[in-house]
């Protein structure tokens, strides 16, 4: 029904068609107005017959053109686009044309109504004071004829009015005055309306059969002059004809106006049905999860009701498509998830391996830090040794240096001596030369002394047994100066032999006193490399000791991330659970949005990870 196109609407066929529905009623109403109308009047049968046909087409036309033009007008103003008006203002000049109608057209009949009866009555010489009163009933029928227009038109105008309010739903049409009718004083109204059209009907029956009887008993009583008792019987005849004259008019009148009534009523509560039913629909079809705007709008109450409906439908579509929206996000960080999951599981399974040769290497890497820092104990014991070691090599190599120095005075102190000893030597041969020459000389003397002793015979013998033994002793001496030589020159051969060997000791004990030196400094630099050592080493015992504990702490550590490892792996599957859950909630939401879910989709995308 709203996808009528308000813009492209043909006025002269809309309101071609309001008109033709309104006049389907002539055929019902022109006799109970001609009725009314002669009744009221006073019209005769001729007189009544004369009034239909030369007035009565008139005022059909009259009626034709006047109803025509109030329909043009409401159409025309409903369909027409004012620039800068607001957005539910011509929804709302709408909705107010099946009123406009229905208050219009009795205004038109009201004129109709006296020209219809102004004319006869100027004809027939009848009373002008009965125009106020046949307009004023006419106009009451004609009032309450005007539910079912106002029904019919708000038929025909419903599907442009519903098309201009689902064009802008959420904004609710406002309006006030008779043209905007309201059910708590539009039921009221319908119901004052039926009872004065009763009211009026019946009286008018009732005082125009009772003032025309009146005037044939007034007439009859002055013509005849009658007694009280035969006035009497005449009244009471009157009575009876009165009662008889109004009773099938009465009857026929309630019954047309009940027809009329229960007519309108059941419009009434039909128009009344069907914008509860439409909005009844929507309700439905929102909680079906198709949720649709309702096709009704309406000035009364249930259009209040459609309205804030739409308004809430309005609301809730966006809620719909935010939610639709939603849906989409969270199946898509829940696939984000899976996927996320699965390479989590796939990492954390590395990382679970990984941290069980971790869990190993870290028990060897604590046996080995053990062992270490025993290894690490043990060589700052061995280093602490050797630098006691040292301290004592470099006391003893101090020591060394010493008697090597005293040695090497010695030494020299020695071939000091040595060489003082070769100079006695060689004095010593100086004076054995000295010795030599003197035996020499001695035994050439010894020898003269012989030569002369021999020459003296007798008195020489002493002298040549002196000279024998001086020549012995010179032989002796020369022999010994010989063998003294000998010896002083093995002994000077000697002597230079050890000073030579004296100066190669000294220039070894040099050489040695320096190698000494530089073998104390060596010692002295090892002792203090094997202190700085001692140093390194007691800091790399406490490091290694340091070592031994952050690897057990590490270990510990490696325990409880295995530990932490093992409940990440059961939240995992914790999240596993919470990802079927979270594809069984999207599913449901895609659904409540009003989308279709994909379920295979989603099953194959959040699937567990292997």
């Amino acid at each position: 029904m709203s996808s009528v196109d308000v813009e492209q609407v043909d006025r002269k066929k809309l309101i071609m068609r309001m008109l033709m529905s309104l006049n389907s009623t002539f055929p019902v109403v022109v006799p109970a107005y001609v009725y009314f109308q002669a009744l009221i009047s006073g019209l005769n049968g001729q007189e009544g017959i004369w009034t239909v046909m030369y007035v009565l087409p008139f005022i059909s036309l009259l009626s034709t053109v006047g109803t025509y033009v109030i329909i043009r007008r409401a159409v025309d103003s409903a369909f027409t686009v004012y620039p800068g008006e607001p957005a539910n203002a011509r929804l709302s000049r709408m909705l107010r044309v099946p009123r406009q109608i229905e208050v219009g057209i009795p205004a038109v009949t009201m004129l109709c109504i006296f020209v219809l009866t102004l004319v006869p009555a100027i004809k027939f010489g009848k009373s002008l004071w009965t125009i106020p009163w046949c307009v004023t009933v006419m106009t009451l029928l004609t009032t309450m004829l005007g539910f079912h227009n106002r029904t019919v038109v708000d038929r025909i105008m419903r599907p442009f009015s519903v098309a201009e309010f689902h064009k802008n739903p959420e904004v609710i049409p406002q309006g006030s005055g008779i043209f905007w009718v309201r059910q708590r004083w539009y039921l009221p109204y319908a119901f004052a309306v039926f009872v004065l059209c009763t009211i009026a009907t019946v009286t008018t029956i009732l005082v125009r059969q009772g003032y025309d009887n009146y005037l044939a008993l007034r007439q009859q009583v002055a013509s005849s002059e009658l007694s009280a008792a035969q006035f009497l019987p005449l009244l009471d005849a009157t009575g009876v004809k009165i009662v008889r004259d109004v009773s099938l008019p009465i009857g026929v009148l309630v019954s047309y106006l009940l027809v009329v009534a229960a007519v309108s009523a059941w419009q009434l509560s039909r128009y009344q049905t069907e914008g509860a039913l439409s909005v009844q629909r929507t309700v439905e079809a929102l909680a079906s999860s198709d949720p649709k705007l309702p096709e009704w709008v309406s000035t009364d109450e249930i259009g209040d009701l459609a309205s804030a409906t739409a308004k809430a439908f309005g609301r809730l579509k966006a809620f719909s498509t935010s939610l639709g929206e939603s849906a989409h996000a969270l199946r898509r960080s829940a696939e984000q998830l899976g996927l996320s999951t699965g390479k989590q599981t796939e990492a954390l399974t590395h990382q679970a391996t990984a941290l069980q040769e971790t869990q190993v290497t870290a028990q060897e890497i604590k046996q080995t830090s053990s062992l270490t820092a025993q290894k690490a104990e043990n060589i700052l014991q061995q280093t602490e040794k050797a630098d006691e070691i040292g301290r004592a090599g470099a006391a003893a190599i101090q020591q060394s240096l010493s008697g090597l120095q005293e040695i090497g005075e010695q030494v020299k102190e020695m071939a000091r001596q040595i060489r003082n000893l070769d100079q006695r030597t060689r004095q010593i041969a100086s004076i054995t030369t000295t010795v030599k020459d003197l035996a020499d000389q001695s035994n050439m003397l010894a020898l003269n002394a012989a030569i002369e002793a021999v020459r003296s015979g007798e008195h020489g013998k002493g002298f040549g047994v002196v000279a024998r033994e001086i020549r012995t002793l010179a032989d002796q001496s020369i022999r010994a100066t010989n063998s003294v030589r000998s010896i002083l020159q093995d002994i000077s051969t000697a002597i230079r032999t050890t000073v030579s060997m004296t100066e190669k000791g000294s220039e070894k004990v040099e050489s040695s006193l320096v190698q000494v030196r530089e073998f104390g400094n060596n010692i002295s630099e090892l002792s203090g490399i094997v202190r700085e050592n001692a140093a390194s080493v007691r800091q790399i015992t406490a490091a290694v000791t340091q070592q031994n504990t952050g690897i057990t702490q590490i270990f510990q550590a490696v325990n409880d991330l295995s530990r932490l490892m093992d409940q990440t792996m059961v939240q995992l599957r914790t999240s596993d659970e919470a990802l079927e859950l979270v594809r069984n909630v999207t599913d449901k939401v895609a659904a409540m949005s009003g989308e279709k879910a994909a379920p295979a989709i989603a099953a194959s995308v959040l699937s567990k990870p292997s």
